[in-house]
């Protein structure tokens, strides 16, 4: 696709007051596509959220403003003193929650100075860090982590502590700036009700890549990469929201006022076309009964052609003008039309019995209280709490890859056909298709039909024809959730482990949309209160210090 041509660029004058700045900026990744271009701009001293499709380069650009990428051209103006928090932490075998924040060679230069070092470099390191360790154990007590020393194995924390570690590392420095790439991913409702809490508290410069919109929300600014640009709206993220909202609100009614316009002016031209045609045929049967000379008539007739050809052509361009326009208008419009993701079979009829727990007990936690559920019809329940409850497991029996705990008994009975769909959507065969598995599956819908209503779903033939591990992150849950509704038995019964975990903004909208109409009943454990309030549930189940409890919508209590 053609690109639109750049104005060059003015001269930057940066603003004394950012925390960072970027001028000219340009970023490639080694296979040349362009992931940032001539982007210049200043981060104010306040919270900023930076938002982007998945591989639209946001965390490639929070690596070059934190330093650890070069960039082709330009200049990152950064402060000596910036905590980055990356999305994925280091920690490779043998590694200690030291070297996970960062603090070993710390540790180890007051290591040697105890034992006799006089060596000015030990000092250096050690220079406002005389208490790290009773500071350490304060930073654990805050982020309510166990009372580990810096020597633990950083194998034997949980990804979630591991992340909860290092925020906590990264806020009690006392720096100018805080980076930050997905936080929340992998953090509970109270952890994240923490993080919000010290982000709030946070008085230098922050800048946030997230996809939590309740982290976004409590940003004063929000900044999109797209395309390789880079803009920026003052306010949070409902205002970005609303924002766009009306503009592709505006859009869609331009692009129906131009398609009015055009469906007018063709009928409009077609009237003209019609007049002119029998004007045409009333001159040649006067001609043909008049007594004129035949020079005189060829004349005549020359001049009509000529003026019925004028006609024509002015009629043509007058129709590509109004053909123009509403390619125009189209263009402006970002949304991809709907598609009935759910078939027939897929709905389940009210008082229809689906589930029944009785004194179901799972495996972890040990000793946790039975669960005794039973739900009919298409039902929405939301299963929240902390991180190794058991949320997880509970939908894998749901699912029937877990048989109950027979030592303690329970039964789980599920009687309609059901679909785990996890995070990471791992149920896709990673060397197929998603053409291939759907048709594997049986599908009643033809291959003609499948490939249009997956290029209704944004997957086109280069996706649909490709490997599913070659899928991002929202296009595997478009794709899982296609394969589970459009299989020979579809689900009737979905089941969601965190769906959203490692999807944008739009994915998570798109998704949201695809699920409101689904007839089934739905089992969704998420972390994100959002994600649940759009999805409308109608039952809870929830965990708290002493158990499971039921409620008839359910959000996970505060920390």
């Amino acid at each position: 696709m053609a690109q639109t041509p750049r104005a060059p660029a003015a001269p930057y004058v940066s603003d004394t007051s950012a925390f960072l700045s970027l001028r000219h900026v340009t970023v490639a990744l080694p296979d040349g596509r362009m992931l940032a271009r001539d982007i210049s701009h200043d981060f104010a001293p306040i919270r900023h959220g930076l938002i982007g499709r998945n591989g639209a380069g946001k965390s490639v650009l929070l690596r070059v403003l934190a330093g650890e990428l070069a960039v082709q051209s330009g200049q990152v103006l950064r402060p000596a003193r910036i905590a980055y928090v990356p999305q994925r932490l280091a920690a490779p075998p043998g590694a200690t929650l030291a070297d996970v924040t960062g603090i070993s060679p710390i540790l180890l230069a007051l290591s040697r100075i105890e034992a006799g070092s006089s060596d000015p470099a030990d000092f250096d390191l050690a220079e406002g860090h005389w208490l790290i360790r009773q500071d350490w154990a304060r930073m654990l007590a805050d982020a309510r982590l166990p009372d580990w020393p810096p020597e633990h194995p950083a194998h034997e924390a949980s990804g979630g502590e591991l992340t909860r570690l290092a925020l906590a590392s990264a806020l009690r420095q006392d720096g100018a700036g805080l980076l930050l790439d997905e936080p929340s991913n992998h953090l509970d409702t109270r952890a994240r009700d923490w993080l919000m809490e010290k982000i709030l508290a946070w008085r230098g410069g922050l800048i946030l890549v997230s996809h939590d919109r309740r982290l976004l929300d409590a940003m004063s600014s929000i900044a999109e990469l797209d395309g390789g640009v880079l803009t920026a709206q003052a306010g949070n993220y409902t205002a970005w929201r609303t924002h766009h909202d009306r503009q592709a609100a505006a859009a869609q009614a331009a692009l129906a006022h131009a398609r009015h316009e055009r469906a007018t002016g063709l009928r409009s031209l077609r009237q003209q076309h019609d007049a002119d045609q029998q004007r045409a045929a009333r001159n040649a049967r006067s001609a043909r009964n008049a007594n004129q000379a035949p020079i005189l008539l060829g004349m005549k007739k020359a001049n009509a052609q000529a003026h019925a050809g004028r006609s024509h052509q002015r009629r043509e361009d007058a129709a590509q003008a109004l053909d123009d326009a509403v390619r125009q208008a189209a263009a402006r419009v970002n949304a991809s039309p709907g598609v009935a993701l759910a078939l027939p079979d897929t709905a389940v009829p009210p008082g229809r019995r689906v589930l029944h727990l009785e004194d179901l007990r799972l495996p972890y936690p040990p000793q946790a209280p039975s669960i005794t559920l039973s739900l009919s019809g298409p039902f929405r329940l939301a299963i929240t709490g902390p991180n190794g409850c058991g949320k997880s497991t509970l939908l894998s029996m749901l699912a029937g890859r877990i048989a109950p705990n027979t030592a303690t008994g329970g039964t789980c009975d599920v009687r309609v056909p059901t679909a785990l769909l996890d995070q990471r959507a791992s149920d896709l065969p990673p060397t197929q298709s998603l053409l291939q598995t759907l048709l594997a599956s049986g599908s009643s819908l033809a291959e003609g039909e499948l490939r249009s209503r997956l290029a209704l779903l944004g997957l086109g033939a280069d996706l649909v024809d490709a490997p599913t591990a070659t899928l991002s992150g929202g296009e595997r849950i478009k794709a899982a959730l296609a394969c589970a509704l459009w299989r020979k038995e579809p689900a009737q019964l979905l089941l969601l482990d965190e769906p959203t975990n490692h999807l944008d903004l739009a994915s998570i909208r798109a998704l949201e949309q695809a699920l409101a109409d689904y007839p089934g009943a739905l089992v969704v454990v998420s972390h994100d209160t959002a994600f649940l309030e759009a999805l409308a549930p109608t039952h809870g189940l929830s965990w708290h210090q002493d158990g499971w409890h039921q409620d008839d919508i359910s959000v996970e209590p505060a920390a």
